[in-house]
This record gives C-alpha cells, sequence and structure tokens, in this order.
C-alpha cells in the first residue's frame, strides 16, 4: 500500500471515483441513521466540492491523498484550511473492501504531516455520533472531543460530534 497525493490525472480520477462512493455507503452503512447522513450529505453541495477538490482542498493549504493497493484505488482524505493555524481532515473513506489493513490509519497520520508541514496548529474534524469505529481511530491519534467549531443547523446538533488534535 502507498499513499500519493492527488493533484492531476489518474488519481484524482480515483479520489473522485471514491468520494463519490462515500455518500452512497454511507447510506447503506448507517442505515439506522439514515435521516442524520442525509441531512449532512447535501448532494448537490456534495458533488461540487468533488467536482472541483482543488477548489476546497487545494494547494497551498490543503490537499487530497489516496491510498492504493498496487494500482487499486483503497481510500481516501482530505485536507482543508480552516484559519492561518487550523485545519479540517475530511471525507475519510476507506471502502469495505480494503478495511482492517490500516490504511484509514495510514491515511490519517500521512494527513497529520501534510498538515504538520503546511504550518497547522491544530486539525480539526466532525463525525456522527453513531461512527464509533471511526472516533476510536481519532482518538488512538491523539484527536479529544471539542465543542463545535462551525455552526451545525439544529436539527444536526445532537448527530454530530467535534475532535481536534494539536499538531
Amino acid at each position: 500500500m502507498r499513499i500519493v497525493e492527488a493533484t492531476l490525472g489518474k488519481e484524482l480520477q480515483h479520489a473522485r471515483a471514491l468520494l463519490r462512493a462515500f455518500p452512497k455507503h454511507q447510506r447503506e452503512h448507517y442505515i439506522a441513521n439514515l435521516e442524520t447522513v442525509l441531512r449532512y450529505f447535501d448532494p448537490v453541495a456534495y458533488e461540487h466540492e468533488v467536482a472541483d477538490l482543488n477548489a476546497v482542498y487545494g494547494h497551498p493549504r490543503g490537499c487530497v491523498l489516496l491510498a492504493l493497493e498496487g494500482e487499486q484505488p483503497a481510500g481516501v482524505v482530505c485536507l482543508r484550511q480552516l484559519d492561518e493555524e487550523a485545519c479540517e481532515m475530511k471525507r475519510l473513506f476507506v471502502p469495505v473492501a480494503h478495511r482492517r489493513k490500516g490504511i484509514a490509519q495510514a491515511l490519517c497520520v500521512a494527513l497529520l504531516k501534510s498538515a504538520r508541514s503546511k504550518g497547522y496548529k491544530v486539525m480539526r474534524l466532525d463525525t456522527g455520533f453513531f461512527m464509533t469505529e471511526s472516533q476510536a481511530l481519532y482518538r488512538k491519534l491523539g484527536f479529544a472531543y471539542t465543542s463545535a467549531y462551525h455552526p451545525v443547523p439544529d436539527d444536526l446538533k445532537d448527530q454530530l460530534v467535534f475532535m481536534q488534535l494539536k499538531l
């Protein structure tokens, strides 16, 4: 397994394909929390984000990392700037066929390294309260729970958790 920065060509196409598969996976995997998943992934806004990844996650302050097993795309994670000192981890996704191989953790570690190299002092993220496996990984990496760092609609306030890590 190797991790590359998806900036052009085939790698960027792979990253987009994984990111487009992410909401469908969430809808199927978290069926008990379907209302929250549907509310979180606005289809129009999400497609705009994926179509122009560089606008949200581009250089010099962001990135899109892609995990590859051989030539197979095996996972993706994104980094975006919040302000001069803080960044945000977004869209960590490893398809079921590639799970339990350490790919999610490797992507997170690579993203933390990238964030440090860009001069960030803190990384933040949000995730569903029901995404306990993700939260366990983030805690293992040193993330701690924190208050909301962006406005949250009332109907999602009890559905999301926020975490951060000092870099």
